[in-house]
């Protein structure tokens, strides 16, 4: 991977901590991320860690959807959190990609259905999820 393309991943990671962190702070959520610079020396870690979910990012100059080997690489690092993947190209809109079971929490937990939405919707999501994602996480 050239120069080039890890700044533009990098300056994507940084925004996406910032909105993030911005919706956080909007629910009163005690917990500041950043990225995840050991990604870069060690293998399966993801780009940020929030509570319940493991985030990769990727941005690119030309696509229209993910790449199988992108959801699989936050899959492999998410371990037993909720594996998200944010991803963008050039002129397109940011679009997440996440289980079904983290939209609608009464499917089983199961990384098979997968679903596309806006990080509006993703934020819309968590805000409804939370505490069912705290309650899963302590029954674990």
């Amino acid at each position: 991977m050239g120069a080039d393309s890890r700044r533009k991943g990098a300056t994507f990671e940084r925004s996406v901590v910032a909105q993030i962190n911005e919706w956080l702070e909007s629910q009163d959520i005690n917990f500041n991320c950043k990225r995840n610079l050991d990604q870069y020396q060690q293998k399966d870690l993801a780009d940020i860690d929030i509570p319940y979910h493991a985030v990769e990012c990727k941005h690119y100059a030309d696509g229209w959807t993910y790449k199988p080997e992108w959801l699989a690489q936050v899959r492999e690092a998410a371990g037993d959190k909720i594996p998200v993947l944010i991803y963008k190209y050039n002129r397109k809109p940011i679009q997440v990609c996440l289980p079904m079971y983290a939209v609608n929490t009464e499917w089983p937990a199961t990384n098979d259905f997968v679903c596309i939405m806006t990080m509006e919707d993703w934020f819309e999501v968590m805000n409804r999820n939370w505490h069912h994602y705290e309650r899963m996480e302590s029954n674990g």
